[in-house]
């Protein structure tokens, strides 16, 4: 049974059902100028969707004020030209000379026009555009310079991925190459030093309880030690090369398939490396666009 509060009962259920409301007539108010004349759509109105109406609706709002700031800025810049155009003593002049132009006087005002605008300035003045043709030189100098040094770093980070997926394919080859019979002498060595410690322990404590039953340590002749500790330092020896032998395979899977998914792990991390890389060099040509 249902033991939610009724929304009538709870202000908190009350207030977010309001406010689900209103944000479903928001979504409503969007929509339906899309789709006039027709009617919106039936669909499936759950939290997601409703979030996603919303973000969408939110970007298009800020899209429609961003294009109704450019239009009032466009026409205040062309009421502002078209009045400094009206109280110019000269405009008549210069309308006059305009009409009276021909085609290659038309052609040749719009080409200055042109350059004008691409060097970023209204003078019409040679030596302002000479000026401005030397920055546009320097600056494209500059990029030329730029563009280079990144190009540099890029093949740098091409010969670092090639190199990091030889690699990668040299790990996935020796994983592959694993015999069977490695495996099994693996298993073998570990058993094998598994049974000499227990071995081991049992000789200790044989020796314990043979000094406690003799009253103190048995009456052995200086030879018979010495062969008894050449035998135990050649046990120790033994056991010491197994078990470094078998460390060399401690981290491998006995299991075909985990071995595989340990090569998996690992071209992960390389591609996990490899995305890394590529943010950082997309930093870096944002950050050399920025300062040119």
């Amino acid at each position: 049974m249902d033991s939610s509060p009724d929304p009538l009962l709870s202000p908190s259920k009350a207030a977010q059902a309001v406010s689900i409301s209103r944000a479903w007539s928001h979504v409503d108010g969007f929509l339906a100028p899309l789709f006039y004349p027709k009617p919106i759509p039936t669909f499936e109105r759950n939290e997601a969707t409703l979030n996603a109406l919303l973000a969408l609706a939110s970007h298009s709002e800020d899209l429609t004020e961003q294009h109704a700031l450019l239009a009032n800025v466009q026409a205040e810049a062309l009421h502002e030209l078209q009045e400094s155009a009206k109280n110019d003593p000269d405009a008549h002049i210069l309308d006059a000379i305009e009409e009276n132009l021909t085609h290659e006087g038309h052609e040749a005002l719009e080409t200055l026009a042109s350059l004008s605008a691409v060097f970023g300035g209204l003078s019409s003045d040679p030596d302002d555009m000479a000026v401005s043709i030397i920055e546009l030189t320097r600056s494209e100098f500059d990029t030329e310079q730029q563009i280079q040094h990144v190009d540099a770093l890029h093949k740098h980070l091409e010969a670092e991925q090639l190199g990091l997926l030889a690699q990668l394919e040299k790990l996935k080859v020796a994983e592959m190459q694993i015999s069977p019979e490695l495996l099994e002498r693996t298993s073998e060595w570990t058993r094998g030093t598994k049974q000499l410690g227990v071995k081991l322990r049992e000789y200790k404590e044989r020796v314990v309880r043979l000094e406690k039953a003799t009253g103190g340590k048995p009456d052995l002749g200086i030879p018979e030690v010495r062969l008894e500790e050449k035998a135990i330092m050649m046990e120790e020896q033994r056991i010491q090369a197994l078990e470094n032998r078998v460390k060399a395979f401690r981290g491998l899977a006995a299991d075909k398939e985990l071995a595989l998914l340990e090569v998996e792990r690992t071209r992960r991390e390389l591609e996990e490396l490899m995305r890394r890389r590529d943010s950082l060099f997309e930093a870096l040509v944002e950050g050399g666009s920025g300062r040119a």
